[in-house]
């Protein structure tokens, strides 16, 4: 069932995303480093200790709103993905009427969906995304 709903999902935000698709034709030209750059970009950076996460801390800082399926995919880390499907989850449900946290087997079940959805398109949103699945899936209402 949830296979067949993340298909159906894919085929209708890939077609209706492929023609407003556009690119990019901007140049990209580097320009010349002066003498300063080029010392700050050789120098040794120390890169402060990492601060432990707990596990419904985000570190990923893009609003979701702004957050595309490209960036879910190839750019968020595993946990980033997990606290964005939790944030997300908790939030529809709590439309519904929701008021306890869903439980991590399902933030898991509804990170994969929104990560499959998502191959459809790398430009759509994933809060589009992530509200089409819940919508379309009744079993992660409350």
């Amino acid at each position: 069932m949830h296979a067949r709903t993340a298909l159906l999902i894919t085929l209708l935000l890939g077609g209706a995303l492929t023609a407003c698709a556009g690119t990019d034709t901007g140049s990209t030209a580097e320009r010349p480093k002066n003498a300063a750059t080029a010392r700050e970009e050789a120098a040794p950076v120390a890169k402060p200790k990492p601060k432990k996460v707990g596990k419904y801390d985000q570190t990923w800082t893009t609003p979701y709103s702004d957050t595309a399926c490209g960036a879910f995919l190839n750019e968020m880390n595993e946990h980033e993905r997990w606290v964005t499907a939790a944030d997300m989850l908790v939030g529809a449900r709590k439309t519904d009427g929701g008021t306890s946290l869903p439980a991590d087997s399902e933030v898991s079940r509804f990170q994969a969906d929104v990560g499959t959805a998502c191959k459809g398109s790398a430009v759509i949103k994933i809060t589009e995304v992530g509200a089409a699945v819940y919508t379309l899936d009744s079993s992660y209402q409350p």
